[in-house]
């Protein structure tokens, strides 16, 4: 009994192992890998049918080198790949595990014969064998013969083996093995994979493989309609037909087919997908990272008469990854890119495990990317544009640029003449049978296809962008025009709409002016009358001026601001002593004071007569303050005037002012008009109160020192006052020169009849 040799490996491992693959027809790909791979090199494989012991089965032949029983081991085992390339074919397989999961999950069990030129061997795996012996690790039992004489060296493992397969296996006796391994015989070597137990649909009891559609086809019918590579385009009732058909799956499975492959009797027409195009261009993809490496790729309308075989064909180390990936144009939900083909080999890229992907890492998007924007280019240079209906390359089938056939016996591919069709081609066709001398005989290599110049950039001239850049600007060209005159346009009529405008504003300022010039005109008149009435208060300011230094003179006439406080008292004391009655007698008659004294009122009641220089005046009046006239005293100072018993008081003239008519005359001659003084003084507060202002000529040397004058007086009148009566409100010195008017009206208190 042989077991792997890299660990042991539990059984069900197998069923989760071959889950990888979602598609049926992928694991079919697995088992023609293996044929095809240079270790085994294959020319040929039969894919076929069978009922063998009332079992339906698959099965693969090959034509190539055969399997010894260590390599049979290897290969029915785990963790084994020694498959390198020989020459420039390189091995499609590259993890060790693609007949363990292509084979396992197309059935449950497979018998392995195969036959060299010396040894012929079987081989089983199994789960239902490793299921009823209840194994814990897989076990693969094999068992060989020599040839030519079929025999085998009998020891207890080959006997136990024999009994393994014999007993789960659809192969009941030695003679049926080596039955079945003799009509291998007429392979010379070649190796044989039955598969049985074959995978049922999971909502019916149904095989998953359909048989019975078409005799010459095997169908995959469950397959599902999901195209996860467009965006928002509808999918068509039926899946793309590689997807359902295993013949045209193996049509397209090899970017070069050097394998026949024969279909359930009938050999599959391999087409190299590249050559089969309609006005075929290659554009070439040199990435950064790829360190100067040039990928050509091929783009073409295709000439397949199914509506969906149409996108990017990417196939790796010559062998089919993804099919058909829409990209650039074919991703919008219209018509664009509809029925070109982009074909790459992306060597570069990493494939999945189950070979029907490749590792989403940025050197695939940036690649996916890059080919889609090459694909547009294709698009616009052969049809005219983003624009541009591609219903003409869909209603109708093109036909190739080159018809190519394939040697049935040297599977060297050939280029036809104009003319040929691919109806027109046999089923097997030699190259014997091509009209160019050149190319008709199996020993002569195949024709070069210009890979090295293609390599040195497109094979065509991408005049759309530049075309499309000048149609952009001269449209931007011509939209400046168009702007640029509208501009104009609109200018010219703005200044229309502005001098309608004025004429407009003008027309209704001269209606609604009347009103405002009237206005305007009475408002003139009113600033007129106002200056006139500013020049009045101009001049009578002047004259309240004048009035005021006449009174300041009157006053310093007077000398009231040279009397000293002390001798102000003094007088003050003495007042009442100082006259004689007959004195007092005489003033009294005369009632009348000369303009050069002043009579001031003490708070006794008496009146003082403070009397100016006598250089200056000579006759000083007298005011009696008492109502007894019995009580009169005279002394050599100022007389205090008083009532006589007849009520009838005369001042009297003192001892320096006897007679002296014709001076008290003189005197009443200068004393000021009281009554328009006070009028004027009046005037002058009214004007302050109401605020007007007035501008006056410019101020003298003469009008300065009139006004530092005029406040001396003030403050020392003020404070005259003050010493008189401290208890009494003299008002500050604003209200000075109304004292000093009641002051010059020389007004005697004990006057009665207030003349």
């Amino acid at each position: 009994m042989l077991e792997p040799d890299h660990g042991q490996v539990s059984p069900d491992y197998l069923h989760s192992n071959s889950t990888s693959h979602t598609w049926a027809f992928s694991a079919v790909a697995e088992l023609i890998d293996n044929a095809y791979d240079p270790d085994v090199n294959a020319s040929e494989l039969w894919i076929d049918k069978r009922d063998v012991n009332g079992k339906v089965c698959l099965t693969f032949t090959d034509n190539g080198n055969g399997l010894v029983p260590e390599k049979l081991h290897k290969m029915l085992s785990f963790g084994y790949c020694e498959k390198v390339a020989v020459g420039k074919h390189q091995p499609i397989g590259h993890y060790g595990n693609g007949f363990k999961s292509g084979s396992m999950r197309l059935g449950k069990d497979a018998i392995v014969f195969s036959r060299k030129q010396d040894v012929m061997s079987v081989g089983l795996l199994s789960q239902t064998y490793l299921k009823a012996i209840k194994a814990e690790t897989i076990l693969v039992p094999i068992l060989s013969w020599n040839l030519p004489d079929k025999s085998h060296r009998v020891t207890t493992e080959s006997k136990h083996n024999l009994t393994a397969i014999c007993n789960h296996s659809i192969f009941k006796t030695e003679k049926e093995l080596l039955s079945e391994l003799e009509s291998l015989e007429k392979l010379g070597t070649g190796t044989r994979i039955i598969i049985y137990n074959l995978t049922k649909n999971e909502n019916s009891n149904n095989l998953e493989l359909d048989f019975l559609s078409d005799r010459l086809d095997i169908r995959n019918p469950e397959t599902h309609l999901i195209d996860y590579s467009t965006i928002n385009r509808a999918v068509h009732d039926k899946s793309p037909e590689y997807k359902v058909s295993l013949r045209e799956y193996c049509s397209i499975l090899y970017l070069k087919p050097r394998m026949k492959i024969v279909l359930r009797g009938k050999k599959v027409k391999t087409k190299m997908i590249s050559k089969s195009l309609s006005e075929t261009e290659t554009d070439v993809y040199k990435p950064t990272w790829l360190n100067g490496i040039a990928v050509p790729i091929k783009f073409g309308f295709t000439s397949s008469k199914h509506p969906e075989d149409y996108g990017m064909m990417l196939y790796h180390k010559n062998r089919l990854i993804r099919a058909y990936d829409k990209v650039g144009y074919q991703k919008q939900p219209n018509e664009l890119g509809v029925g070109v083909v982009g074909v790459a080999e992306a060597t570069f890229l990493t494939p999945t495990h189950n070979k029907q992907d490749f590792s989403r890492d940025d050197k695939y998007n940036a690649f996916i990317t890059n080919a889609g924007s090459k694909l547009n280019d294709y698009w616009n240079e052969k049809r005219g544009g983003s624009n541009a209906s591609a219903s003409s390359s869909t209603q109708k089938v093109v036909s190739p640029d080159w018809l190519w056939a394939q040697c049935d016996n040297c599977l060297k591919w050939r280029r036809l003449p104009t003319g040929f069709k691919q109806d027109d081609l046999p089923d097997k066709w030699y190259c014997h049978m091509n009209p160019d001398a050149a190319f008709n005989r199996c020993e002569v290599p195949e024709e070069p296809e210009d890979e090295d110049e293609a390599l040195k950039g497109p094979t065509y001239k991408k005049t759309f962008k530049k075309q499309q850049m000048e149609q952009r600007q001269r449209i931007k060209s011509h939209e400046r025009q168009q702007i640029q005159v509208k501009e104009l346009q609109l200018s010219e009529k703005e200044k229309r709409l502005q001098r309608k405008e004025m004429e407009i504003n003008q027309k209704q300022k001269s209606e609604s002016y009347s009103p405002i010039v009237s206005k305007l005109r009475e408002l003139e008149q009113k600033a007129a009358q106002q200056e006139k009435l500013i020049e009045a208060l101009h001049r009578e300011r002047n004259r309240q001026q004048a009035a005021s230094r006449q009174m300041l003179d009157a006053a310093e006439k007077i000398s009231l601001v040279n009397i000293g406080h002390s001798e102000l008292l003094d007088k003050v004391a003495r007042g009442g002593t100082s006259t004689s009655s007959t004195s007092r007698k005489n003033n009294n008659k005369k009632r009348k004071h000369s303009s050069d004294s002043i009579c001031i009122k003490t708070e006794d009641g008496s009146v003082v007569e403070i009397i100016p220089n006598p250089d200056q005046v000579q006759e000083k009046p007298v005011v009696d303050l008492t109502k007894d006239s019995d009580n009169e005293s005279e002394t050599d100072g100022p007389t205090s005037p008083k009532k006589s018993k007849d009520d009838n008081p005369v001042s009297k003239p003192s001892t320096s002012q006897t007679s002296q008519g014709t001076e008290a005359a003189d005197c009443e001659d200068k004393k000021p008009n009281i009554d328009e003084l006070r009028k004027k003084i009046r005037q002058s507060k009214i004007y302050k109160e109401q605020g007007v202002q007035t501008e006056g000529p410019t101020e003298t040397a003469e009008d300065k020192s009139y006004k530092e004058r005029l406040k001396t007086f003030q403050k020392n009148v003020h404070e005259l006052l003050h010493m008189i009566d401290p208890s009494k409100d003299w008002g500050g010195p604003e209200k000075i020169e109304e004292v000093i008017v009641l002051m010059m009206q020389h007004v005697d208190p004990s006057d009665e009849d207030g003349d």
